[in-house]
């Protein structure tokens, strides 16, 4: 999924800020033409003035051409663009003392580029330069063949007080962007956290399985050795007693009576060991978890790492798939989990399970913010492949609370 805010796209800032921009070239063109008078212009300087003004707007679609990546090539191009936009407002602004508010949109178009393109301690330096020109330029020459008188402080006053309403706007702007950057930084971050938590938590407890399956055969080896010892040493000694009973048989009845009472005893030791190592065998098989406990176990270790609510309804599934499918389907729903928290930020989670005809169907949906740009990335189409090795199907959609994504697995009883 993607993300769309205008506010996180440096493409869709740029073609939000570009019209602002050339609302502002259209109100200087129509102050132009529509209040001429305000300009005073001899007719021979007519076609240059214009000529400014369109150079003036082509020098704001560099905005399109400055890499949004920090580089010593931008900081050039950036500087070229303030300065010549800057050398423009004083050309053309400098025989109008009564005019300002051509000044103003010029003022306007500057800062609203930099918004996009500068830092915020770099807007303030540009409201610096910008009020210097304003306080500093003087209008009693002639310029453009124009004899104007200077510009009064009410005016001058009036434009400095709205340059600073603008770029103090701008700024806003551009710190509650950087706030905003910086938060959306620190969800990803947190994300990024989250999974590692989750995929640590994971394998923590494959581990533990493992660990407790290794013991548990450790155990059994452990009591087969010691069954192994009490029958070879018990048969052994049988084995002595009994060859020496019968050279006693005849020749000493007392010492044979004496000796297979010890051998009766010594049966009954062994008799006695082996069936409590076998007890003892017999209680240690290694436990293999169903499907449905290792559904409870993955969704439960999710729900503690993440915070995010996970309801499931197994409805009719078999206690007992199969190992594959078991794979599957703790993949599917482990990857569409995932999903739902990193890129739809989703708080609950509801599974629901339902076997039908021969098919497993599997239904995951969230209350995330969705997706307005579906793209299938590395998740879905693992998961697509997965689901393509049972001839299993994939599909997934926005709806009006989130997002939902379902699987339907072939399964039968035989498998």
């Amino acid at each position: 999924m993607k993300s769309s805010l205008i506010f996180f796209n440096r493409k869709l800032q740029r073609w939000t800020i570009f019209p602002m921009i050339v609302l502002c070239n259209f109100a200087i063109v129509s102050l132009f033409i529509f209040n001429p008078q305000s300009f005073l212009f001899p007719p021979s300087w007519t076609y240059q003035f214009l000529a400014l003004l369109i150079f003036n707007f082509i020098l704001s679609l560099l905005i399109f051409l400055i890499p949004v990546e920090a580089s010593p090539s931008r900081g050039i191009t950036t500087a070229f663009l303030f300065i010549a936009q800057l050398g423009c407002k004083y050309i053309m602004t400098k025989p109008f003392s009564t005019n300002i508010w051509f000044e103003f949109f010029l003022i306007i178009i500057m800062l609203l580029e930099g918004i996009l393109l500068l830092t915020t301690v770099e807007i303030l330096f540009l409201t610096t330069v910008i009020m210097s020109t304003v306080l500093f330029t003087v209008h009693n020459e002639i310029f453009w063949d124009i004899e104007v008188g200077a510009r009064t402080w009410d005016l001058k006053s009036s434009l400095l007080i709205l340059t600073m309403m603008i770029s103090s706007l701008c700024i806003m702007i551009k710190h509650a962007h950087n706030l905003l950057l910086q938060y959306r930084q620190i969800q990803t971050n947190q994300r990024l956290i989250i999974q590692k938590l989750s995929a640590s938590n994971s394998e923590l407890q494959q581990y533990a399985n493992i660990a407790e399956e290794k013991s548990m055969i450790h155990e059994r080896l452990k009591m087969t050795r010691e069954i192994h010892d009490t029958v070879g040493y018990t048969m052994t000694n049988l084995l002595m007693m009994l060859e020496a009973s019968t050279d006693l048989v005849k020749t000493d009845p007392v010492k044979l009576e004496k000796l297979l009472h010890q051998a009766l005893d010594i049966t009954k030791n062994g008799h006695k060991e082996i069936r409590q190592s076998l007890r003892v065998l017999r209680n240690t098989k290694v436990k293999e978890k169903n499907s449905i406990e290792s559904i409870q176990n993955l969704t439960g270790i999710f729900m503690e790492s993440t915070g995010v609510k996970v309801r499931v309804e197994f409805g009719n599934l078999p206690w007992v798939l199969n190992r594959k499918i078991d794979h599957i389907i703790y993949r599917f729903l482990q990857e569409a989990m995932t999903n739902a928290l990193t890129h739809g930020d989703a708080k609950n989670i509801s599974i629901q399970f339902w076997r039908n005809e021969g098919l497993i169907q599997i239904s995951l949906e969230d209350d995330g913010k969705g997706s307005l740009d579906i793209e299938q990335g590395i998740g879905l189409k693992g998961m697509t492949e997965r689901l393509a090795e049972v001839e299993g199907s994939l599909s997934y959609e926005n709806t009006s609370m989130g997002f939902s994504i379902r699987a339907v697995i072939p399964w039968s009883y035989d498998e």
